[in-house]
């Protein structure tokens, strides 16, 4: 799915034209025809409103000054919705990932600053950035969610761990900062505490927790294969074997967030790094050039959305109840 986020709809003629027959005046026109009309019982306000209408929807939804209209409307919605966003994700985020976030709205503020509002290519870069910055958000939400889930499969595990499981977990405990606990001992019932007192973001502590796990389930999906090779009650035996799908299909599925949790935060982090980079030399460089490096990072986002939709069924698959003995 490829997405170009600087073709807002109001370059749509259909739009266009759609837009300005729902415009409040225009609305309010016809209503004040129609209504006089029926006052004084004759067609002629009708006629006049329909003629005034023809020549209102010829030449206005193609004008200059409409452009520019639906342009600002196009923008205030943008905003509108990037700060309900924000709103919205914040509270569920940790606090790293919100500062680094301000860094770059921080950075898209100073940039939409240039005087160069009316030239399309700059309007162009804002549109993508803002895109970006929305994406950021989501992403940042998503990788909050799996953070959540796999500390709470370690909590789930965590009395099956063995001695050497438990030394890597305390160890990347210590090298955190002082806030976060222990997984086990994170409550994540209370929104916006439970998210600042949670891991924060890193790829140290996504591949621990994932080798910690893969150890925990190959030793249990062992087990249960033993077991089911000297089961003799065939309702048993089929109770085991399914638990060994089961949890094969939970190890798959915790190498698969792990690979894409370590993407996001390699791609947050891109998507930080350019803003910072246009915000530096936007002044200096062609428009074509600011473009470029603003599309690459947009396809390798779309690439990542495109992703993380395809993780959905496997969340699906892996709620599946286990089945028990």
């Amino acid at each position: 799915m490829n997405i170009d986020p600087s073709q807002g709809n109001y370059r749509s003629s259909r739009h266009r034209y759609k837009s300005a027959l729902a415009e409040s005046f225009n609305v309010v026109g016809m209503a004040a025809a129609a209504a006089v009309a029926l006052a004084t019982g004759t067609f002629i306000p009708i006629i006049l409103g329909v003629a005034a209408e023809a020549v209102y929807m010829l030449f206005v939804p193609d004008s200059k000054w409409y452009e520019v209209r639906l342009k600002s409307k196009f923008d205030a919605e943008v905003q509108a919705r990037l700060q309900k966003l924000r709103d919205q994700v914040f509270p569920q985020i940790h606090s790293s990932v919100k500062e680094q976030f301000s860094r770059l709205q921080s950075a898209r503020d100073q940039i939409g600053q240039q005087s160069r509002s009316e030239e399309t290519w700059f309007r162009e870069a804002l549109r993508k950035l803002d895109f970006l910055m929305e994406k950021y958000l989501q992403f940042a939400l998503k990788e909050s969610q799996f953070i959540k889930y796999l500390t709470s499969l370690i909590d789930e595990a965590y009395d099956n761990l063995n001695q050497d499981e438990r030394r890597k977990l305390d160890t990347l405990v210590s090298r955190s900062s002082s806030k976060i606990k222990p997984p086990r001992d994170i409550d994540y019932s209370n929104g916006q505490t439970a998210v600042s007192q949670g891991p924060a973001p890193s790829e140290d502590w996504n591949n621990t927790i994932a080798d910690v796990l893969f150890s925990q389930y190959g030793r249990e999906i062992e087990d249960l294969k033993s077991r089911s090779a000297s089961e003799q009650v065939f309702a048993t035996k089929s109770i085991l074997d399914k638990r060994v799908e089961i949890l094969t299909k939970r190890q798959e599925f915790v190498e698969r967030i792990v690979q894409i949790l370590n993407n996001l935060r390699h791609q947050m982090q891109l998507m930080t790094d350019t803003f910072g980079l246009i915000n530096d030399e936007i002044r200096a460089r062609s428009p074509e050039q600011v473009l470029a490096d603003i599309d690459e990072v947009v396809t390798t986002t779309n690439s990542l959305t495109e992703a993380l939709e395809a993780v959905t069924p496997f969340e699906q698959l892996v709620s599946t109840p286990t089945y028990k003995e």
